[in-house]
């Protein structure tokens, strides 16, 4: 709603023809504004009754907030999604600031966002999919917006139960075999290590897999 409509006295409430969940609300003969038909209701609305600036303001507000509600349900329809995931999505849209709050509020009362479960979750996807290492889902969640402490400890708790070095020369082997073409010793460890550190493991996990590569090929393990 970007022009809000005058005030005025309603004079008719007809439900839209194409959407039965919409009502359309007429100031003094002449369409002013579509709401959803539970403001009909909690508004009290009526033909006759006069409608102040500030009850047009609360009726936008309102209509609003169902808009990103489900909206925000929409989104949440396909997959998971952390709060900070569904305040993108909303602020995309002509939610204010403060309905995008009440809107993620109220999905954490109904136990729609829950960031620890996500990141419990997310990373033991990431894991078991791609085996990607700490470091890397770690980040991913960052940018998915889970809070630094929420991260750390669902990847601190999966790394606890999972080997990220088993993981990281699982990758190792495989690629080590594809640099032969690499004639120079110091470029082929190099490329190694800057693979290994795109799949999320840290340089004390991936220094020593690269001296055992180099010094006994890929056969010697762990």
């Amino acid at each position: 709603m970007s022009d809000s409509p005058s005030p005025g006295v309603i004079t008719r409430l007809e439900p839209q023809v194409h959407n039965e969940d919409r009502v359309s609300v007429f100031l003094d003969d002449e369409f002013a504004l579509g709401i959803h038909k539970d403001l009909v209701v909690k508004h009290h609305l009526s033909v006759g009754m006069e409608l102040s600036p500030d009850d047009l303001r609360a009726l936008e507000r309102d209509e609003q907030y169902i808009d990103a509600k489900q909206r925000a349900l929409d989104y949440l329809a396909y997959k998971p999604r952390t709060k900070e995931e569904v305040r993108r999505k909303l602020r995309d849209t002509d939610a204010s600031p403060e309905v995008i709050d009440d809107v993620v509020a109220r999905l954490l009362e109904l136990g729609y966002l829950d960031d620890e479960a996500y990141a419990h979750d997310y990373a033991h996807n990431r894991f078991s999919s791609k085996q990607y290492g700490p470091v890397r889902i770690r980040r991913e969640l960052k940018e998915r917006g889970v809070d630094r402490h929420v991260a750390d400890a669902a990847v601190d708790q999966l790394f606890a139960e999972v080997d990220a070095r088993a993981a990281a020369w699982s990758h190792a082997e495989k690629r080590w075999p594809r640099l032969d073409d690499e004639d120079d010793p110091r470029r082929r460890r190099q490329k190694m290590y800057r693979y290994l550190r795109r799949r999320g493991f840290a340089s004390d996990t991936i220094r020593p897999i690269l001296d055992e590569l180099e010094q006994s090929g890929v056969r010697t393990r762990r």
